[in-house]
């Protein structure tokens, strides 16, 4: 019997987009989405927006090591990219400042911004290694197995 699990992702063509015009954190973060969403359809069915993919026994460790791995690294990339993208907005002046006030809330600080949906797509993934995790313990696999996988579990 084969777990099914919906892939969250998707709508990043824009931020994809922005991560090639920018270059640098941006760009790397991009990157790491296409790859887990890559390493994801290579374990089966495409993933994107509202697809799925399937796991059985054998390939739900490696599906959950994956999408942590994943998460961890864009967590990382992502933490890199909101520092090195923020202007400083001291002693600028007031044309700048304009500026400067509009790339860090479209890029950074909005709730809209690129970094805030980058952070909703770590959640996701997060929550798909959650999802994982459950099914391994519903195929017999025991904490100390899954955690060797995935990882020790967010605590949130």
């Amino acid at each position: 019997m084969a777990e099914e699990h919906a892939a969250v992702g998707g709508g990043f063509d824009a931020l994809a987009a922005a991560g090639a015009g920018i270059g640098g954190a941006v760009g790397m973060a991009v990157g790491m989405i296409a790859t887990a969403e890559k390493a994801l359809s290579d374990l089966g069915s495409s993933v994107g927006s509202a697809q799925k993919f399937e796991v059985d026994k054998e390939t739900v460790l490696q599906a959950g090591r994956i999408v942590s791995d994943q998460a961890d690294k864009l967590r990382l990339a992502a933490s890199d990219a909101r520092r090195d993208l923020r202007i400083d907005l001291r002693n600028a002046d007031e044309v700048n400042a304009s500026v400067a006030e509009a790339w860090n809330s479209r890029l950074v600080t909005a709730d809209n911004s690129y970094n805030a949906r980058v952070g909703e797509y770590v959640d996701s993934l997060d929550g798909l290694a959650e999802q994982l995790r459950a099914a391994a313990k519903t195929y017999g696999y025991t904490d100390e197995e899954i955690s060797q996988f995935f990882g020790k579990q967010n605590s949130g």
